[in-house]
């Protein structure tokens, strides 16, 4: 949930001025907040001095781990930094779930200022994109207590149900998609990509009058903002125009998981005759999810901790529309998939115009987007969408042993 912010373990530092200030913290600020608190706090204290550059940030999250009870901030800014260089403090209040909505109280760092709070399943909090070229030192931690109440994390789920593939014509399919991706010996060379990689682009995908059309709607489309913060922050269309929507009900059609079979190998439509495979279980397949979200300054998405859900593999597509400039990786708002195993990216999604990009993955493998900075010139769209295979006995059999 940060961008590369730097940080040192203060707890064993011999320097003069650090084992000073900590030795303060220790004792004098200890007791000024247990008194403030009435609290008592036992003998683990955290200490951290903290780097942040220009355009790190921390997302929103709540601190509330272990016996937390309260978290600290020594600010060691430069005296000329103001809310203009970023870098904020921003407290966020909470919904009757303890999910944090907005920002309701921002504080800007000052030279040799303290600010703490207690520590609970309400403090949402994060720190702000610094803005500005400098950096935004500070000394951190945490106070502990044996009388910290245990807090039961709020589960969050996805249990979606495929929907089986609608029937059209092949005719509808080439007056969308550019002809070169209906041939079966390029589809032949996309599919060995993919099944080496488990993920590829298809550039230049739709025509492109389809594709100017539909940038041309989505400027002009009405957006929900999506949360909670401390998971998700992008909008979503409400009611996707017609271009638009035309193009999520292709994505439901039968043409397309089997144009999309031919891509990847997948079992995804009823007419695809997979090879490897005669026989099929009657388990659902198709589209299990399709939307349409805006992205901007500031969006981004998040793995949760507590993230569990009944998700099958599944193909996932990402289309990107409107970017401009180029994109440029420094900006974020790549998609990264991760897996419970790896603690390093599976793969990076990077977002590029009219381009279809197809990644697999298993049920315990997650994709998150990058919080998007301040170097991003204009907002840019993506149209996404999960599909399921169709699956063999083999499979079944496969995934009970596994």
């Amino acid at each position: 949930c940060c961008r590369y912010i730097k940080q040192v373990d203060l707890k064993t530092s011999n320097t003069p001025f650090v084992s000073a200030v900590r030795d303060f913290i220790y004792t004098d600020v200890k007791s000024m907040i247990e008194k403030a608190t009435h609290s008592k706090f036992n003998s683990t204290i955290d200490l951290h001095g903290i780097k942040f550059m220009q355009h790190d940030n921390l997302l929103c999250h709540s601190d509330c781990l272990s016996t937390r009870h309260t978290a600290f901030m020594l600010y060691l800014v430069p005296k000329t930094w103001s809310e203009n260089s970023g870098g904020t403090l921003d407290l966020f209040n909470s919904d009757e779930n303890d999910q944090p909505i907005d920002v309701e109280t921002s504080l800007c760092p000052q030279f040799n200022s303290f600010s703490w709070f207690e520590v609970s399943s309400r403090t949402w909090h994060q720190v702000s994109e610094v803005l500005e070229d400098d950096i935004r030192w500070s000394i951190s931690g945490w106070f502990h207590s044996d009388s910290v109440p245990l807090v039961t994390p709020t589960i969050f789920g996805e249990n979606l149900t495929p929907r089986e593939p609608l029937d059209i014509d092949m005719d509808t399919l080439k007056s969308w998609v550019s002809l070169k991706y209906l041939n079966l010996e390029i589809s032949s060379e996309v599919q060995q990509q993919f099944q080496d990689d488990s993920e590829v682009s298809l550039a230049e995908f739709l025509l492109p009058e389809k594709y100017a059309a539909i940038c041309e709607e989505l400027g002009a489309m009405e957006w929900k903002l999506l949360g909670p913060r401390n998971r998700r922050n992008f909008k979503q269309s409400t009611k996707p125009h017609s271009t638009v929507q035309q193009f999520l009900d292709l994505l439901k059609t039968d043409a397309f998981a089997l144009l999309m079979s031919h891509c990847t190998g997948l079992a995804l439509s009823k007419n695809y005759d997979d090879p490897d495979c005669s026989e099929f279980t009657d388990d659902p397949f198709g589209i299990i999810s399709s939307s349409v979200t805006k992205w901007e300054q500031g969006y981004y998405s998040l793995l949760c901790d507590q993230e569990v859900g009944n998700l099958p593999d599944r193909l996932h597509l990402f289309f990107h529309a409107d970017l401009y400039p180029e994109y440029d990786v420094d900006v974020g708002g790549y998609v990264s998939f991760v897996s419970h195993a790896d603690e390093e990216p599976l793969l990076v999604v990077p977002p590029q115009n009219n381009t279809l990009s197809l990644v697999y993955t298993r049920s315990d493998e997650f994709g998150f987007t990058k919080y998007i900075n301040s170097k991003l010139e204009k907002p840019y769209y993506c149209i996404t969408a999960q599909l399921v295979a169709r699956s063999s006995p083999d499979d079944d059999e496969e995934a009970k042993q596994s």
